[in-house]
């Protein structure tokens, strides 16, 4: 399984870069560098929050949040090949206490779209969602939760794009396989983000390991929604549903993964902005405790999916390339 890994991060990139070329396999002449073009935009933001013998109580803290997106674009007649990226890591430290991840994203596209009609194109759409760094059951530093792939999602469809206009851009796939990996083995062996769970005995030993892959087919809808929705202000939004109908359980063949990142940026100048940032999630696979309080304590009694915010807003400096 790692070397399935190693191979999908090593050649998901040199396999974007292949087809982008030529069919020598070299960089394009200066003919055609026309026909490309990279868009960039770089946040960096910092908080702090200082607490000295405060009577309401609190935590002193600094938190520092990182992000870089990328579009890079090869057009030719009816030819178009995307390439995309979006980055993000945050931190917040608790001084002198413990240090939490509050964002972690590695997220790649790519797309080969062939124009049909003025607004209709044929396209294939890869994805690639992952994270970097290890992630805990905060405020629990031990409870070992994600890593990098593991999860890692990667979903190749095959549909229709609609392009009214260079902000909006709608994928339909009516096939799509989306594959979920769980390289860790501890995560694999909990059956966490759907993989079958490892078999114990009695003392709790490890029998039959965890599984580290789960492959699912259905439905893939992909929205993208670029633009200034008034002077200096600037929203980039995503929203990606997938439908599993082909799960071995029926009762959740019409239960729909829901992934939807929006970022609004207010500029104030060229280098300083504010940014609102909103991630909403909901995957059935991913399980969360539900407690209730028996002989009062509180005591977990059973697991379910439920929808998951991360929310930020605050100051920070940014870098753009049109």
């Amino acid at each position: 399984m790692k070397r399935i890994v190693i191979w999908i991060t090593v050649c998901f990139p040199l396999f974007t870069f292949a087809f982008g070329t030529d069919t020598t396999g070299v960089l394009p002449s200066t003919d055609t560098v026309k026909n490309w073009t990279f868009k960039s935009l770089s946040l960096v933001s910092v908080a702090q929050n200082a607490f000295v013998n405060w009577s309401a109580g609190g935590e002193s803290s600094l938190s520092g949040k990182a992000e870089f997106d990328y579009d890079l674009k090869y057009s030719r007649e009816k030819f178009t090949f995307d390439q995309s990226g979006k980055l993000g890591f945050g931190l917040v430290g608790y001084i002198d206490k413990r240090i939490e991840k509050t964002n972690d994203k590695l997220n790649l596209a790519v797309a080969f779209s062939h124009q049909i009609s003025g607004k209709w194109s044929i396209t294939n759409l890869t994805t690639l969602k992952t994270q970097f760094a290890d992630g805990y059951k905060y405020p629990d530093d031990s409870t070992l939760i994600s890593s990098f792939f593991a999860p890692a999602y990667l979903t190749i469809s095959f549909g229709f794009k609609f392009t009214p206009n260079d902000e909006f851009h709608l994928f339909m796939s009516p096939v799509s396989g989306k594959m979920t990996f769980v390289v860790n083995d501890d995560i694999a062996n909990r059956g966490l983000y759907g993989v079958k769970k490892a078999v114990l005995d009695s003392v709790g030993n490890v029998i039959i390991p965890g599984e580290h892959f789960l492959g699912e087919v259905g439905i893939n809808l992909f929205t993208i929604y670029k633009a200034e929705i008034m002077k200096n202000i600037n929203l980039n939004s995503a929203l990606t549903l997938h439908n599993n109908y082909l799960d071995f359980d029926i009762r959740n063949r019409w239960n729909i993964d829901v992934d939807f990142d929006t970022r609004i940026v207010f500029s104030i100048n060229n280098i300083f902005a504010t940014i609102l940032y909103m991630h909403i999630k909901y995957d059935h696979n991913a399980k969360f405790p539900n407690y209730s309080i028996i002989d009062g304590e509180k005591v977990q009694v059973s697991e379910s999916p439920k929808i998951q915010i991360n929310e930020s807003f605050g100051l920070g400096v940014t870098y753009q390339i049109n």
